[in-house]
């Protein structure tokens, strides 16, 4: 195994666990039944849960956003911004399976390395979305400062 490879990060179960309660958590405290998605860098699915209530079409929006920020590596709706004066460029990415350009999508990111992404669907705003995946990215970070503070990782 070369160096590179044994310093790479990687998006681990639990750490997965902990976005989706977080992100959970705080889908409840706003009254929202939301699908929470992460996957991993390369798009495959790490967990997911789906609240009660929460719409049908929530679970593969919800993938779809996830895996877009995990390939693009920003939030999906700022990227959106950033092409859409470009028709070229929305047509090309509108038409990809599996993307979606809408708010609640957000890259996890580590040291500068993408691991994967989270995605939020379900609530009546886009906005909404990215709050509640937002804060299942902050939870991990706020572990990885805790596991950091105490020597670990």
């Amino acid at each position: 195994m070369s160096a590179e490879t044994a310093s790479r990060q990687r998006l681990t179960e639990s750490d997965s666990a902990r976005i989706v309660d977080a992100a959970i958590a705080h889908a409840r405290s706003m009254g929202v039944p939301v699908t929470v998605v992460v996957v991993d860098d390369g798009g495959n699915l790490k967990a997911m849960r789906r609240m009660d209530g929460a719409p049908l079409v929530s679970i593969q929006t919800a993938q779809n956003k996830a895996y877009a920020a995990a390939a693009i590596g920003m939030p999906v709706d700022d990227f959106f911004e950033a092409i859409r004066g470009d028709a070229a460029a929305v047509a090309s990415f509108a038409s990809r399976p599996g993307l979606a350009l809408i708010a609640g999508g957000v890259p996890l990111i580590e040291k500068g390395e993408v691991l994967g992404g989270v995605g939020v669907a379900g609530a009546m705003t886009g906005t909404e979305d990215r709050q509640i995946a937002e804060s299942g990215v902050r939870r991990k970070e706020a572990t990885d400062r805790e596991i950091e503070q105490a020597g670990g990782r």
